[in-house]
């Protein structure tokens, strides 16, 4: 049995659904990958699970795999600090863990073996893990998981017809300019201190009006407003034209996500959300990312 962890909003689903994905085209035959769902049953965070509702993915979850009262179970064992992987050690099943990040400690404590392997790196090796039960605890945000089956995987994440006013504007503006969507991650990346450099957006707005003059710059950020008051430390006074995509907070996220891959060209910030828009992007033809550590 492979289990892969899931957690986090939209884009961190994605990532560790494709990485399962990944496994699967990788080794045909094997059994399929079930994604431990129990996050979304004791944390209300971002906007919960959201692989079916935004792409209609009918993912293998771990919770549809056991009977309703034996899945009540590991949910309270969940809320009483015993994780998922635990509850499976404690009931006699060799089980290991592959963990990518150390938050395993806070997200999935587990007191058996655990391998420990770099962070955001294309190691395909690890999905073949022979274990009665393998659990895999990470994000793999390293393109290659994606590309390598590209042509198959992407049909599997189609948005949903844009159909209010506010978007569909947003929408032909994009597809009828050179558009460069441009990513400002604020909240929590500001506490924990992974915000993008303001100086960063004014050295990529210049490298990209080099090549691009009459790009447009669409704004995308969760704090649309800081955006705005800082406009000329982050350089878009710069570009003659920009516009501040609003509208699109709660269960709607997905829709800036959506205009995103629209664009021409991105400037990315150092989340999840834009780099996932920038893989899913059709006609996405360059952009900028941001190399400096978190």
């Amino acid at each position: 049995m492979r289990i892969q962890y899931l957690n986090g909003g939209l884009a961190n689903q994605v990532f560790q659904y494709i990485f399962a994905r990944y496994a699967e085209l990788s080794n045909p035959g094997a059994e399929p990958w079930l994604l431990d769902d129990s996050f979304f049953y004791v944390n209300n965070v971002h906007n919960g699970y959201e692989l079916e509702k935004v792409f209609g993915i009918k993912a293998n979850l771990l919770s549809k795999n056991f009977d309703e009262e034996v899945w009540a179970e590991f949910i309270k064992n969940k809320k009483n600090g015993i994780s998922v992987p635990q509850s499976f050690k404690n009931l006699g099943f060799n089980i290991f863990m592959i963990a990518e990040f150390d938050n395993y400690e806070s997200h999935n404590p587990f007191d058996g073996t655990i391998y420990h392997v770099p962070g955001n790196t294309f190691i395909p090796d690890i999905t073949r893990a022979e274990c009665e039960i393998a659990y895999y605890h990470g994000y793999w945000l390293d393109d290659q998981w994606f590309n390598t089956y590209r042509d198959a995987l992407l049909p599997e994440f189609t948005f949903p017809d844009i159909e209010d006013p506010l978007n569909t504007m947003y929408a032909y503006q994009i597809l009828t300019t050179d558009s460069v969507a441009v990513h400002v991650r604020r909240g929590d990346y500001v506490t924990i201190g992974w915000a993008s450099q303001n100086s960063y957006y004014v050295d990529a707005a210049r490298q990209i009006l080099n090549v691009h003059p009459d790009a447009v710059f669409f704004i995308f950020s969760d704090d649309i407003e800081w955006c705005k008051n800082n406009r000329s430390e982050l350089g878009f006074d710069l570009p003659k034209e920009v516009v501040y995509v609003e509208g699109n907070g709660g269960a709607q996220s997905y829709r800036d996500l959506q205009l995103m891959s629209l664009c021409k060209g991105m400037i990315l910030s150092k989340s999840a959300f834009c780099y996932l828009a920038l893989l899913l992007s059709p006609t996405n033809e360059y952009y900028v990312k941001d190399n400096s550590p978190r």
